[in-house]
Protein backbone atom coordinates (compact mmCIF):
# COMPACT_ATOMS: atom_id res chain seq x y z
CA UNK A 1 0.00 0.00 0.00
CA UNK A 2 1.32 3.19 -0.45
CA UNK A 3 1.35 6.24 1.53
CA UNK A 4 -2.07 8.02 -0.27
CA UNK A 5 -4.30 4.92 0.06
CA UNK A 6 -2.50 4.00 3.98
CA UNK A 7 -4.12 8.60 4.56
CA UNK A 8 -7.60 7.64 3.19
CA UNK A 9 -7.90 4.42 5.38
CA UNK A 10 -6.80 6.14 8.44
CA UNK A 11 -9.32 9.00 7.52
CA UNK A 12 -12.17 6.41 7.78
CA UNK A 13 -11.33 4.63 10.99
CA UNK A 14 -11.26 7.96 12.51
CA UNK A 15 -14.26 8.84 10.77
CA UNK A 16 -16.30 5.21 12.01
CA UNK A 17 -15.07 5.97 15.79
CA UNK A 18 -16.06 9.08 15.96
CA UNK A 19 -19.62 7.95 14.83
CA UNK A 20 -20.07 5.10 17.05
CA UNK A 21 -18.94 7.60 19.97
CA UNK A 22 -21.98 10.11 19.24
CA UNK A 23 -24.40 7.07 18.76
CA UNK A 24 -23.44 5.41 22.34
CA UNK A 25 -23.81 9.35 23.84
CA UNK A 26 -27.13 9.27 22.47
CA UNK A 27 -28.39 5.77 24.09
CA UNK A 28 -26.99 6.34 27.68
CA UNK A 29 -29.17 9.78 27.97
CA UNK A 30 -32.20 9.04 29.83
CA UNK A 31 -35.39 10.06 28.38
CA UNK A 32 -37.79 11.72 30.98
CA UNK A 33 -41.15 9.54 31.61
CA UNK A 34 -44.11 10.78 30.91
CA UNK A 35 -46.19 11.41 34.30
CA UNK A 36 -48.98 9.60 35.95
CA UNK A 37 -52.33 10.71 36.10
CA UNK A 38 -53.69 11.67 39.65
CA UNK A 39 -55.06 8.26 41.72
CA UNK A 40 -59.29 7.90 41.82
CA UNK A 41 -60.61 7.01 45.31
CA UNK A 42 -63.54 4.22 45.15
CA UNK A 43 -65.49 3.33 47.95
CA UNK A 44 -67.57 -0.15 47.97
CA UNK A 45 -71.25 0.23 49.15
CA UNK A 46 -74.01 -2.25 49.47
CA UNK A 47 -77.05 -2.49 47.46
CA UNK A 48 -79.17 0.44 46.90
CA UNK A 49 -82.74 1.02 49.13
CA UNK A 50 -85.48 0.03 47.91
CA UNK A 51 -87.67 3.11 49.75
CA UNK A 52 -87.13 6.84 47.98
CA UNK A 53 -85.22 9.35 49.48
CA UNK A 54 -86.95 12.22 48.42
CA UNK A 55 -88.89 14.22 51.13
CA UNK A 56 -92.28 13.36 52.19
CA UNK A 57 -95.23 14.94 50.66
CA UNK A 58 -96.87 17.54 52.60
CA UNK A 59 -100.49 16.30 54.08
CA UNK A 60 -102.50 19.33 54.73
CA UNK A 61 -104.52 21.39 51.91
CA UNK A 62 -102.57 24.13 50.56
CA UNK A 63 -103.77 27.65 51.50
CA UNK A 64 -106.56 29.38 49.35
CA UNK A 65 -105.47 33.09 47.80
CA UNK A 66 -108.28 35.79 48.15
CA UNK A 67 -108.65 38.53 45.85
CA UNK A 68 -108.38 41.80 46.76
CA UNK A 69 -111.72 43.72 46.97
CA UNK A 70 -111.03 46.55 44.10
CA UNK A 71 -114.80 48.03 44.34
CA UNK A 72 -117.21 48.74 41.24
CA UNK A 73 -115.55 49.71 38.30
CA UNK A 74 -116.78 53.19 37.07
CA UNK A 75 -118.35 53.46 34.44
CA UNK A 76 -117.62 55.29 31.47
CA UNK A 77 -119.15 58.64 30.21
CA UNK A 78 -120.68 58.14 26.51
CA UNK A 79 -119.35 60.18 23.92
CA UNK A 80 -120.75 63.62 22.83
CA UNK A 81 -123.32 63.21 20.32
CA UNK A 82 -122.30 64.88 17.05
CA UNK A 83 -124.49 67.99 15.97
CA UNK A 84 -126.18 67.26 12.79
CA UNK A 85 -124.73 69.69 9.39
CA UNK A 86 -127.43 72.21 8.15
CA UNK A 87 -128.95 70.91 5.77
CA UNK A 88 -128.29 73.54 2.16
CA UNK A 89 -131.00 75.56 0.97
CA UNK A 90 -133.03 73.82 -2.16
CA UNK A 91 -132.61 75.71 -5.49
CA UNK A 92 -135.03 77.45 -7.34
CA UNK A 93 -136.54 76.00 -10.12
CA UNK A 94 -135.66 77.86 -13.71
CA UNK A 95 -138.81 78.89 -15.59
CA UNK A 96 -138.37 76.57 -18.96
CA UNK A 97 -137.93 78.50 -22.18
CA UNK A 98 -140.27 77.68 -24.88
CA UNK A 99 -138.99 77.29 -28.84
CA UNK A 100 -139.74 79.85 -31.25
CA UNK A 101 -141.74 78.29 -34.41
CA UNK A 102 -139.49 78.54 -37.01
CA UNK A 103 -140.81 80.13 -39.82
CA UNK A 104 -142.15 78.12 -42.98
CA UNK A 105 -140.76 78.17 -45.87
CA UNK A 106 -141.63 80.22 -48.90
CA UNK A 107 -143.67 77.84 -51.58
CA UNK A 108 -141.36 78.03 -54.77
CA UNK A 109 -142.75 79.50 -58.07
CA UNK A 110 -143.33 76.98 -60.82
CA UNK A 111 -140.56 77.76 -63.74
CA UNK A 112 -141.83 78.41 -66.83
CA UNK A 113 -142.59 75.10 -69.29
CA UNK A 114 -139.22 74.82 -71.52
CA UNK A 115 -140.43 74.96 -75.26
CA UNK A 116 -140.58 71.71 -77.11
CA UNK A 117 -137.00 71.46 -78.80
CA UNK A 118 -137.29 71.20 -82.89
CA UNK A 119 -137.34 67.54 -83.81
CA UNK A 120 -134.58 66.60 -86.44
CA UNK A 121 -135.86 65.94 -89.83
CA UNK A 122 -135.50 62.47 -90.60
CA UNK A 123 -132.82 61.29 -92.75
CA UNK A 124 -133.32 59.83 -96.40
CA UNK A 125 -132.50 56.39 -96.95
CA UNK A 126 -128.52 56.30 -98.85
CA UNK A 127 -129.35 54.90 -102.04
CA UNK A 128 -128.01 51.53 -101.79
CA UNK A 129 -125.23 50.74 -104.25
CA UNK A 130 -125.94 48.06 -107.27
CA UNK A 131 -124.26 44.82 -107.15
CA UNK A 132 -120.95 44.11 -109.68
CA UNK A 133 -121.97 41.67 -112.41
CA UNK A 134 -119.99 38.24 -111.48
CA UNK A 135 -119.71 34.85 -113.06
CA UNK A 136 -120.66 32.92 -110.14
CA UNK A 137 -124.09 30.98 -110.45
CA UNK A 138 -126.55 30.83 -108.15
CA UNK A 139 -126.01 27.36 -106.63
CA UNK A 140 -122.68 28.29 -105.73
CA UNK A 141 -123.09 27.72 -101.87
CA UNK A 142 -124.59 24.38 -102.36
CA UNK A 143 -121.45 22.78 -100.69
CA UNK A 144 -120.85 24.71 -98.27
CA UNK A 145 -122.61 23.90 -94.86
CA UNK A 146 -124.76 26.06 -93.17
CA UNK A 147 -123.06 25.62 -89.64
CA UNK A 148 -119.58 24.47 -88.69
CA UNK A 149 -119.13 21.44 -88.08
CA UNK A 150 -117.14 20.59 -84.53
CA UNK A 151 -113.75 19.25 -85.06
CA UNK A 152 -113.06 15.12 -84.09
CA UNK A 153 -109.49 15.69 -82.24
CA UNK A 154 -109.40 15.35 -79.02
CA UNK A 155 -106.18 16.64 -78.29
CA UNK A 156 -106.44 20.59 -78.40
CA UNK A 157 -104.61 21.85 -81.00
CA UNK A 158 -101.16 23.82 -79.52
CA UNK A 159 -99.40 26.81 -80.46
CA UNK A 160 -95.54 26.25 -81.32
CA UNK A 161 -94.20 24.80 -78.70
CA UNK A 162 -91.00 26.89 -76.96
CA UNK A 163 -87.24 25.98 -77.59
CA UNK A 164 -87.40 24.66 -74.06
CA UNK A 165 -90.49 22.56 -74.53
CA UNK A 166 -88.88 21.15 -77.44
CA UNK A 167 -85.79 20.30 -75.94
CA UNK A 168 -87.92 18.41 -73.01
CA UNK A 169 -89.41 16.30 -75.72
CA UNK A 170 -85.94 15.22 -77.50
CA UNK A 171 -84.95 14.32 -73.78
CA UNK A 172 -87.92 11.84 -73.05
CA UNK A 173 -87.32 10.07 -76.52
CA UNK A 174 -84.03 10.09 -75.75
CA UNK A 175 -84.74 8.23 -72.57
CA UNK A 176 -87.26 6.11 -73.80
CA UNK A 177 -84.61 5.17 -76.97
CA UNK A 178 -81.92 4.20 -74.52
CA UNK A 179 -82.91 0.54 -74.08
CA UNK A 180 -83.17 -0.08 -78.01
CA UNK A 181 -80.04 1.22 -79.30
CA UNK A 182 -77.37 -0.93 -80.03
CA UNK A 183 -74.18 0.79 -80.89
CA UNK A 184 -72.48 -0.56 -84.08
CA UNK A 185 -68.82 -1.86 -84.12
CA UNK A 186 -66.82 0.99 -86.21
CA UNK A 187 -63.78 2.23 -85.89
CA UNK A 188 -62.62 5.53 -83.84
CA UNK A 189 -64.85 8.33 -84.12
CA UNK A 190 -68.04 6.93 -84.96
CA UNK A 191 -70.26 7.68 -82.22
CA UNK A 192 -69.55 10.74 -82.92
CA UNK A 193 -71.82 10.76 -85.81
CA UNK A 194 -75.42 12.72 -84.61
CA UNK A 195 -77.99 11.65 -87.01
CA UNK A 196 -80.67 14.14 -87.38
CA UNK A 197 -84.34 12.08 -87.72
CA UNK A 198 -87.56 13.70 -88.61
CA UNK A 199 -90.11 11.53 -86.52
CA UNK A 200 -94.02 11.45 -87.60
CA UNK A 201 -96.09 9.88 -84.53
CA UNK A 202 -99.68 9.22 -83.87
CA UNK A 203 -101.61 10.59 -81.00
CA UNK A 204 -100.93 7.23 -79.75
CA UNK A 205 -97.05 7.45 -79.63
CA UNK A 206 -96.80 5.09 -82.65
CA UNK A 207 -95.10 5.65 -85.90
CA UNK A 208 -96.90 7.46 -88.51
CA UNK A 209 -94.26 7.40 -90.96
CA UNK A 210 -91.48 6.09 -91.08
CA UNK A 211 -88.28 7.54 -89.42
CA UNK A 212 -86.78 9.89 -92.56
CA UNK A 213 -82.95 10.76 -92.47
CA UNK A 214 -82.54 14.63 -92.89
CA UNK A 215 -79.05 15.36 -92.20
CA UNK A 216 -75.65 14.80 -90.55
CA UNK A 217 -73.33 16.77 -88.17
CA UNK A 218 -69.87 15.37 -86.67
CA UNK A 219 -68.92 13.67 -89.71
CA UNK A 220 -65.53 13.92 -90.94
CA UNK A 221 -62.65 11.99 -92.93
CA UNK A 222 -61.79 9.40 -90.24
CA UNK A 223 -65.53 8.33 -89.64
CA UNK A 224 -66.95 8.74 -93.08
CA UNK A 225 -66.66 5.42 -93.60
CA UNK A 226 -69.38 4.44 -91.23
CA UNK A 227 -72.26 7.27 -91.58
CA UNK A 228 -74.46 4.70 -92.87
CA UNK A 229 -73.94 2.27 -90.55
CA UNK A 230 -74.58 4.78 -87.88
CA UNK A 231 -77.93 6.28 -89.39
CA UNK A 232 -79.32 3.24 -90.12
CA UNK A 233 -79.18 2.04 -86.35
CA UNK A 234 -80.46 5.20 -85.17
CA UNK A 235 -83.40 4.75 -87.20
CA UNK A 236 -83.85 1.62 -86.49
CA UNK A 237 -83.63 2.32 -82.58
CA UNK A 238 -86.44 4.52 -83.39
CA UNK A 239 -88.72 1.80 -84.59
CA UNK A 240 -88.30 -0.66 -81.94
CA UNK A 241 -88.96 1.64 -78.99
CA UNK A 242 -92.53 3.15 -80.29
CA UNK A 243 -94.66 4.05 -79.51
CA UNK A 244 -93.46 6.95 -77.49
CA UNK A 245 -94.74 8.11 -73.82
CA UNK A 246 -95.54 11.83 -74.29
CA UNK A 247 -97.59 14.90 -72.94
CA UNK A 248 -100.78 14.83 -75.26
CA UNK A 249 -101.31 18.49 -74.56
CA UNK A 250 -98.21 19.10 -77.16
CA UNK A 251 -99.00 16.57 -80.23
CA UNK A 252 -100.37 19.02 -82.59
CA UNK A 253 -97.98 21.43 -83.48
CA UNK A 254 -95.44 19.94 -81.01
CA UNK A 255 -94.32 15.83 -81.13
CA UNK A 256 -97.36 15.38 -84.24
CA UNK A 257 -93.88 15.61 -86.19
CA UNK A 258 -90.78 16.80 -84.82
CA UNK A 259 -86.79 17.02 -85.78
CA UNK A 260 -84.92 14.98 -83.34
CA UNK A 261 -80.83 14.77 -83.26
CA UNK A 262 -79.76 10.88 -82.53
CA UNK A 263 -76.68 11.14 -80.22
CA UNK A 264 -74.91 7.87 -79.75
CA UNK A 265 -72.85 9.31 -77.01
CA UNK A 266 -75.85 9.45 -74.85
CA UNK A 267 -77.14 6.24 -75.39
CA UNK A 268 -74.61 4.48 -73.44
Amino acid sequence: MDRAEKAGLGVALVGHVVLLAIMSLNLMSARPKPPLADAMDVMLVDKVALQSSSPEKAVEPPQQMEAPDVGKPEEATPPPEPTPAPTPPKPEPKPAVTPKPAPKPAKPTPAPPKAEAAKPAPEKPAAKAKPKATNLGDDFLKGIPASKSPGKGAIARAAVISPIQANGLAALIASQVKPCYTVPTGGAGATAIVTQVRLRLKPDGGIAVAPEVTGNAGVNDSNAAYLRQMNEAAVRALQRCAPYKLPPELYEGGWEDIKFNFRPNQMN
